[in-house]
């Protein structure tokens, strides 16, 4: 693996440092200097070959980290940051156990060059809690064969359960950043909650809808996710998601950097 990946793992771990991941993060999950074993010597000189190869990481962030109560009719939001490379997968379970998270055969590439490295957000919304919602939940992010799980958070009700009016639109899944390679396929999630119906769109890094009903390299997938193909240097920038009903609205962005192949 040449320079390029070099230069990646020096700046996620600026980029790490800049969100407080970095005392959690040790050098050796973004890079791997080995040497080789027989080493070639020569007058007045050593000559050893060093070899870089990046390797899969993940790292999970849950906030809020105490214990939560609420009465019956509250609102619980969880929030739940993963950062990984290949571009991790994130849920919320119930549980204190880590729960492996169920992936699709081409979740995760076979290859063993850099493919993506990027940064999901999950959120459990509760928008009417109920005596029923009492518990512990934990967050659990995988990154191809590596898994990692939040502390758990409990959820404490006291109190009978209430009726409740329809919730507010709320982005519960998406990714604030995503590094992929040239040419590839880049999926951007996406994932809102809500009970009445909503409009969901799309703005390019140029701050314009997109329109994937004319445009053949960006689709919309089935859970509102922006498809990607053919990533190019020109698509650098951020995206961002807006989701509305009829009382409100949500948008997140994600700034998507494409990265030239490995020389």
């Amino acid at each position: 693996m040449g320079y390029p990946a070099m230069l990646l793992g020096f700046t996620w771990l600026v980029m790490i440092n800049s969100i407080g991941f970095a005392a959690v993060l040790p050098m050796n999950h973004i890079i791997e200097n080995s040497i080789s074993d027989e080493p070639t010597f020569r007058a007045g000189s050593e000559k050893n070959t060093a070899k870089y190869e990046l390797k899969d990481w993940v790292m999970v962030k849950a906030t809020p980290s105490d214990p939560i109560r609420v009465p019956p009719g509250g609102r619980v939001e969880l929030e739940c940051t993963v950062f990984g490379s290949p571009v991790p997968q994130a849920q919320w379970n119930r549980g204190i156990q880590l729960n492996q998270i169920t992936l699709g055969p081409n979740e995760f590439e076979d290859s063993g060059e850099f493919q993506s490295v990027g940064k999901v957000t999950v959120r459990h919304v509760i928008d009417c809690v109920q005596p029923h919602h009492q518990g512990v939940y934990t967050c659990s992010g995988q990154a191809r064969d590596q898994t990692m799980a939040s502390d758990p958070v409990a959820i404490s009700i006291e109190g009978r359960a209430v009726q409740c009016s329809s919730g507010k639109t709320r982005i519960v899944k998406w990714s604030p950043i995503i590094t992929q390679m040239i040419g590839s396929t880049v999926v951007i999630p996406c994932v809102v909650t809500d009970t009445a119906p909503y409009r969901q769109y799309w703005k390019d890094n140029f701050g314009n809808i997109i329109d994937t009903d004319n445009d053949s390299r960006r689709k919309l997938g089935p859970e509102g996710e922006l498809i990607l193909n053919n990533l190019s240097w020109s698509d650098m920038g951020e995206y961002t998601c807006v989701a509305e009903n009829a009382i409100s609205r949500d948008n997140t962005s994600t700034f998507l950097y494409p990265m030239l192949p490995n020389v």
